[in-house]
């Protein structure tokens, strides 16, 4: 089963990069370190939602981690959520930041919902995904995860309502 979800996020993430924007409301996606992208979220039910990409750039910004207001716009489009994943750092000193460098998934959620979803990580270049916990995303609020070790891609997909 997780060799049958790998190929479907690999082959998703080459589509997604290769297609024209918005993409096709779909399940999930993944997305390669050094993206910065937007999703505009579709209902299929009472609870549940599909997604399409409506807005992709690849970036190898490193950004601060815990001052990075000015990376998402101020005034985005309603009923979107706004994601950057890439690497982040702090200190003061070069050595500091160097030692700090962290992989962050920053999402600003500009939907009326509040949400829950599962998220995939890729951490061998052409590996396995394997899932990792998250804090999900709250309305009109911005969310931050962090990892300590290497991510090449993150698939994101079953975005439900939170209870």
């Amino acid at each position: 089963m997780k060799k049958i979800l790998l190929l479907i996020f690999v082959i998703t993430a080459s589509v997604v990069l290769a297609q024209d924007l918005p993409s096709e409301p779909r399940d999930g996606y993944a997305f390669p370190l050094g993206s910065k992208f937007r999703i505009k979220l579709y209902p299929v039910d009472s609870v549940s939602f599909n997604y399409s990409i409506v807005k992709f750039e690849r970036t190898d910004k490193i950004v601060e981690i815990w001052d990075n207001d000015s990376l998402f716009e101020k005034e985005g489009e309603k009923g979107t959520i706004d994601f950057f994943f890439g690497l982040g750092t702090n200190g003061k000193t070069e050595e500091e930041r160097i030692k700090n460098k962290k992989v962050l998934l920053l999402i600003k959620n500009r939907s009326k919902y509040s949400l829950s979803y599962t998220s995939d990580i890729q951490r061998e270049e052409n590996g396995e995904f394997t899932k990792t916990s998250n804090v999900g995303s709250h309305s009109g609020l911005k969310a931050i995860e962090m990892w300590p070790y290497m991510i090449y891609q993150i698939g994101l997909k079953e975005f439900k309502k939170m209870k």
